[in-house]
């Protein structure tokens, strides 16, 4: 979705370089960020006080950037201990919600972690306190709860208006799927066709595997074999055990149907 955005609001016809940020500004719980504009070593804070602190981060982003900002979140969203939202809608415009079958996420989790591990990768899914980085990482840490507890905590909430895009119907139909992005978080602009032709023939994913192979990518770490790995639906089939599989479907039944992944 990144490379889509970055081609279609590209000012040239010619790919977008992967390494170079297109119109994301980076990831939201980058630490480099909030030590920068906030002035604080997030180092010697706690957890909790790095978390009270990030509402204040984006508003301070908001008010130094003026112009809408795409952002990529891992974050599930939360109410903080003093009631307010982790990310705030009063300077969140919208959010465009990437959903994919947990089967798939489960394999794509282990191999982008780099131990292949599916039991801990599929326990990681079913983790109501599974959270990422944080410690002596680049990134803050960020809580991720279980799979149905993240969407559920920004498909549910309706203090900011939400698109989820399911992951396959991005494959089946990329164009239409780009169309239906830019459309709802840009209501105010006409979508333009040729744009979004040119941008799902410049980040087809067998592109952007090409270009990974050839130039690297910068996103890529030393445990990856490689970041865009196949980008199947589906795959997991070839490697989730009927036990692995029946505990995430166990776990997940109802968000998983609600969204129209088969048990």
């Amino acid at each position: 979705m990144r490379m889509l955005l970055a081609n279609y609001f590209s000012e040239t016809d010619a790919p977008h370089d992967i390494n170079l940020p297109g119109v994301t500004n980076g990831i939201a719980s980058m630490r480099w960020r909030f030590d920068e504009i906030l002035g604080v070593d997030s180092a010697h804070l706690t957890n909790s006080e790095i978390a009270a602190l990030r509402p204040r981060l984006f508003e301070a982003m908001v008010a130094q950037y003026r112009d809408p900002q795409w952002m990529k979140v891992h974050d599930a969203q939360a109410r903080l201990p003093n009631g307010e939202w982790l990310f705030p809608p009063h300077v969140t415009g919208r959010i465009i919600y990437i959903i994919r079958n947990p089967l798939d996420v489960a394999v794509s989790r282990a191999f982008h972690d780099g131990h292949g591990d599916m039991d801990k990768a599929v326990a990681m899914l079913c983790n109501a306190e599974t959270t990422i980085s944080g410690g002596g990482s680049v990134q803050l840490r960020q809580f991720m709860g279980d799979w149905s507890h993240h969407v559920r905590s920004w498909a549910n909430q309706d203090a900011i208006p939400v698109l989820v895009v399911r992951y396959e119907d991005m494959l089946a139909n990329t164009a239409r799927e780009l169309e239906r992005v830019i459309g709802f978080a840009r209501p105010e602009e006409a979508v333009d066709q040729s744009r979004i032709v040119l941008a799902v023939q410049n980040a087809a994913f067998e592109t952007l595997q090409a270009k990974e192979a050839e130039h690297g990518f910068r996103e890529t770490t030393a445990r990856q074999n490689r970041f865009f790995r196949n980008g199947m639906a589906g795959d997991w089939v070839n490697h989730l055990t009927g036990t692995q599989a029946a505990r995430i479907c166990g776990e997940h039944a109802a968000m998983m149907q609600r969204f129209g992944y088969a048990l």
